[in-house]
């Protein structure tokens, strides 16, 4: 996996099932050319996320290991941050006190319903009426300023919901939001894991962010070692036919172009 990255994973300090001292053995063992942590950072008070009092733990450790293992591969701190409107100025400053090299902005609470694991309001609205409530947070998110990425796009499918009719519109429009925002969207392979068993986002959704010239990258949404680079042929195999020739990397914060090996 020479030339590739993994951008997109947690650790045991959010809800993963390793160190991320383990996760970069594996990430070397890969032969990946970067590694970078996403843990998550959610301002509810969550079971999956990281707790406030270990955030600088994470942060001694990943910097820490990324020394140590210098020679062998790139790692990289990110977080994968939960965005909800009305609280940008509490989001950017958590942000703004740690030394990060790229954030992934996620939906995963319509409201306080985390639709993410909790299945009990499904069927409460329309599919439709779900599919516009998701999408305008995403918008709202993505026109906040506070993030590099946007993760796993059209998440709001992972328990097989999908929208009764045509809402092709809803996704151009938000991937337009996307383009003048200058983001990445992130194709996470991870989707094919879940119940959904679809990368997220989409085959459709990809194509539309070739077509729009929104710069993508390629990660795994790993848990635990085992799920590194997963699915990363379905994934280059994709990108690639519908005409990716690089994918996006960061530093920093700043926005880098890889080609694709």
């Amino acid at each position: 996996m020479q030339g590739l990255i993994d951008y997109h994973m947690h650790s045991i300090l959010s809800d993963g099932k390793n160190t991320h001292e383990e996760m970069i053995k594996r990430g070397i063992e890969l032969g990946l050319d970067e590694i970078g942590f996403s843990d998550h950072v959610c301002l509810k008070p969550v079971s999956w996320a990281i707790s406030p009092i270990d955030i600088p733990v994470m942060t001694e450790q990943i910097l820490a290991l990324r020394e140590k293992y210098s020679d062998q591969i790139k790692v990289l701190y990110g977080i994968e941050m939960d965005y909800f409107p009305g609280k940008e100025q509490e989001i950017q400053e958590l942000i703004a006190s740690l030394p990060l090299d790229y954030v992934i902005g996620s939906v995963h609470f319509i409201g306080d319903w985390n639709f993410d694991t909790d299945k009990s309001l499904y069927g409460k609205w329309t599919n439709d009426e779900l599919y516009h409530m998701y999408y305008e947070l995403i918008q709202l998110a993505a026109n906040s300023g506070l993030f590099d990425t946007i993760g796993h796009l059209d998440i709001i499918k992972k328990f097989r919901i999908y929208p009764e009719s045509n809402l092709s519109g809803l996704v151009e429009e938000t991937l337009k939001v996307i383009k003048e925002n200058k983001l990445v969207v992130e194709l996470n392979t991870g989707g094919l894991d879940r119940p959904c068993a679809e990368l997220t986002p989409s085959p459709y959704i990809v194509e539309r962010c070739y077509h729009h010239h929104i710069p993508m990258t390629i990660s795994s949404d790993a848990h635990s070692t085992k799920q590194i680079a997963r699915h990363y042929e379905t994934g280059l195999t994709l990108m690639k036919k519908v005409g990716f020739e690089k994918i996006a990397t960061f530093e920093n914060r700043e926005l880098k172009m890889t080609r694709i090996p």
